[in-house]
């Protein structure tokens, strides 16, 4: 049962590495969009689209930590038996 936490546990951060890089890069490209509109004096889209940008960096972010910590706490527990 270890070793199987243990490869499940690599296996999501390879994944989360990706899925940081790609949602970052999509990030990235959603806020120079935000940039571009404050420029053509469109305030509130470019408020609109950086916030939605940001919001899901954090989330996916979040929700492969809350995965990772709960295959850790598992892992510790087998541990403990």
């Amino acid at each position: 049962m270890n070793k199987k936490i243990k490869d499940e546990l690599l296996r999501q951060a390879k994944l989360t590495f990706n899925v940081a890089l790609g949602v970052s890069a999509i990030s990235a490209i959603i806020t120079l969009f935000g940039v571009a509109l404050i420029y053509c004096d469109k305030i509130s889209e470019a408020t609109l689209t950086a916030s939605g940008g940001t919001l899901a960096t954090m989330t996916s972010l979040n929700m492969a930590k809350e995965a990772k910590n709960e295959l850790v706490r598992i892992l510790e527990e087998e541990e403990e038996e």
